[in-house]
């Protein structure tokens, strides 16, 4: 009859245990898998309807059709085109949103008022032209060099050009304007509303693609 086995020594887990112990950490199921990540927040920017995009866009593209012309004057050559003098004329050459010189006297001048301002211009015909310039003040040099307005400007000087022509003023239909003293490089305030339409634009292109593929 054998005695007792060897006593472990102090602090030791017995073997069993031991055994059982690694036995249970073997079968124990493993750790909780990690929930997946938040889905990213779209900036609300971002995040349009296609029906808000589209009317964004047909805004923002109405717009930039309307500083179009001042863009493009803004970036013209500083160079003036010459539209000659009297005897001399050369309106063939004018070009609109370029910056053009003309001399001769001006003929049927009416005085006007810009009404958000109140700054005083002249509105008259270069004699013997269909040429009309509006100018600051009321009187100067007869040497004009600014802006040819382009003809969608023209409806501003309507009533301008009834009044000449009820003093008898021989205006055809094919009149232009010339906006003395406005020069290209001046005004910025278009190309930066233009620059932001642009940025417009491709925000609300972009909502309207994703709205579509998604």
């Amino acid at each position: 009859m054998s005695g007792p086995g060897p006593t472990p020594p102090p602090g030791s887990v017995p073997a069993g245990q031991e055994d059982a112990f690694f036995e249970r950490r073997a079968g124990a199921p493993g750790p909780a898998p990690l929930p997946p990540p938040p889905r990213r927040r779209e900036s609300p920017l971002l995040a349009r309807s296609p029906i808000f995009a589209v009317l964004a866009l047909c805004v923002s593209g109405w717009l930039l059709v309307e500083l179009s012309g001042d863009v493009r004057y803004f970036f013209a050559s500083r160079a003036p085109i010459d539209l000659g003098g009297p005897g001399a004329y050369a309106l063939e050459q004018a070009r609109e949103n370029r910056l053009v010189q003309v001399r001769g006297d001006l003929a049927d001048a009416v005085s006007a008022t810009v009404s958000r301002t109140g700054q005083a211009r002249t509105v008259g015909r270069v004699a013997g032209t269909n040429l009309l310039v509006d100018r600051p003040g009321r009187g100067g040099p007869p040497v004009y060099e600014g802006r040819l307005l382009p003809a969608g400007a023209r409806g501003d000087y309507a009533e301008v050009v009834a009044a000449m022509r009820s003093r008898g003023a021989p205006l055809s239909d094919a009149w232009l304007v010339l906006r003395d003293g406005e020069r290209p490089r001046e005004r910025w305030l278009p190309v930066l509303g233009s620059a932001m339409l642009l940025l417009l634009v491709a925000i609300n292109l972009r909502a309207l693609v994703r709205g579509l593929l998604s």
